[in-house]
């Protein structure tokens, strides 16, 4: 089945909702939203609140400067926050991951999972650099087809879209084609030059396909999940929008004419100094002050965001922008519940990692680069949160008083070194301090080295 993007946008007044919008063309949308451009996506949901919004002009007044599904998505991406080791011996290996800029992109990919709840990362073959290369498939262009006990079987993604026909790839264990959908829907097969029979040459699908969490319905993708950061970004925006609006209308009051035979109102009525008239029978004018409550306004939608970010384990003291420095264990008492979501999202990223690597061996392997085999160790460090000198120094003292840890361990632990260096470094450390308390008590001013230093003088003379 086709993705025709442009028909999802209909008339003026006729905007669908985003539920009546297919799998593909609802996760389009997404990916143009965490790519901040979302217009057309708060434009849908403002006409089916507000069908008048274009007579009164809202439209070009739209809020865009808060995208907080890219906020969310980007708070609760922390697989990589806090460092990782990836320990890898060949030479040739390191070079690879390098030009691959992986560090990157697996920061990278947190995030899009995060976004988009389902991606696959797609190990290509660069012809023209003559290196592998990485390359996210996202949702909304592609397909993914699973058996019962959900291996997947078949990978569909968008290659090339025009007016008159659509290109994806088709991936098996055993095959690998193109398939060309015309604007009737029919398939033309065409072959990648130098392989006209069709066979995937790596004999396994070349992708990581990663999931946000566990899959049971039996399909694949979740295309619900993350569907309230989607729609409190929206809120936001055109509540936001609403707001600019009703204070624009609050700078100034309307003139309310009454009477019989009212006829045309005289005076300048940007002066103050000339008086207003108006000619006609028991005339009366009056202001009306138009006011709106923006403070309660502001409140629903500080209240409607923090509850969104209470769903992904934030708390929205640390999520909110504040002045307040907190310490590293207030942070730590926050985001306990983020931590723990952390730390399971991180034992899935080095499942993912270790999948990476066998793939990139094997299809540098099939191009005639062959790379050492079983040379690659993963690991990401656990949260963690910043002390003061002061903290630090008061904890590891009681560590020492209560036989926690020795000075030399934690020696080691501060500096990453070895015991022996540790042990020198600590012996050094205490020789010298011996030495400047030497100096010090030896070079005392008191009645006693005055009066001796006195004596050594005369004895000199």
């Amino acid at each position: 089945m086709s993705v025709d993007l442009k028909n999802a946008v209909l008339g003026r007044n006729q905007y669908a909702g985003l539920e009546l919008l297919s799998r593909e063309q609802r996760f389009y949308y997404r990916y143009q939203m965490y790519n901040d451009n979302y217009r057309e996506l708060v434009l849908r949901r403002m006409l089916q609140i507000y069908p008048k919004a274009y007579d009164v002009l809202l439209t070009a007044q739209i809020d865009l400067t808060n995208n907080i599904f890219k906020k969310i998505v980007n708070r609760i991406s922390r697989v990589y926050a806090f460092g990782c080791d990836r320990m890898i011996e060949d030479t040739n290996t390191q070079d690879i991951y390098k030009s691959l800029n992986v560090d990157s992109f697996m920061i990278e990919a947190d995030k899009k999972l995060n976004a988009f709840n389902d991606l696959l990362i797609h190990i290509a073959w660069d012809y023209k650099n003559n290196k592998p290369a990485l390359i996210f498939r996202y949702p909304h262009s592609t397909k993914v087809e699973i058996d019962q006990f959900g291996n997947v079987e078949e990978v569909e993604y968008l290659v090339h879209k025009d007016k008159d026909e659509e290109k994806w790839a088709y991936w098996t264990n055993e095959e690998h084609y193109y398939k060309v959908y015309d604007k009737k829907n029919k398939v033309k097969i065409e072959y990648v030059e130098g392989n006209e029979n069709g066979v995937n040459p790596y004999g396994v699908l070349p992708f990581v396909f990663m999931n946000n969490q566990f899959r049971d319905s039996g399909c694949f993708f979740d295309e619900f999940g993350g569907e309230d950061m989607i729609n409190i970004t929206l809120d936001n925006s055109i509540y936001s929008t609403f707001k600019n609006y009703l204070i624009k209308w609050q700078s100034f009051k309307q003139i309310v004419v009454t009477g019989s035979n009212v006829g045309a109102i005289s005076g300048q009525m940007l002066d103050p100094s000339q008086a207003l008239t108006a000619s006609g029978q028991d005339i009366d004018i009056k202001l009306l002050d138009l006011q709106s409550n923006l403070q309660q306004l502001n409140d629903v939608l500080k209240d409607s965001v923090n509850q969104v970010a209470l769903n992904y384990d934030i708390s929205p003291q640390s999520f909110m922008m504040t002045q307040q420095v907190q310490s590293g264990f207030a942070l730590q008492m926050q985001n306990i519940a983020l931590d723990e979501r952390t730390k399971l999202r991180q034992k899935d990223f080095i499942e993912y990692e270790n999948e990476l690597n066998k793939l990139i061996l094997l299809v540098c392997k099939v191009n005639s680069i062959n790379l050492k085999e079983n040379d690659f160790t993963i690991t990401i460090n656990e949260p963690t949160y910043p002390k003061s000198e002061e903290e630090q120094l008061t904890i590891w003292s009681k560590e020492i008083d209560l036989a926690v840890k020795s000075p030399v361990e934690i020696l080691m632990e501060a500096n990453g070194i070895d015991e022996v260096e540790a042990t020198n470094k600590l012996n050094n450390n205490i020789a010298k301090r011996n030495e400047l308390y030497n100096k010090v008590q030896t070079q005392a001013l008191n009645d006693a080295t005055t009066l001796q230093a006195l004596a050594n003088a005369n004895q000199g003379a």
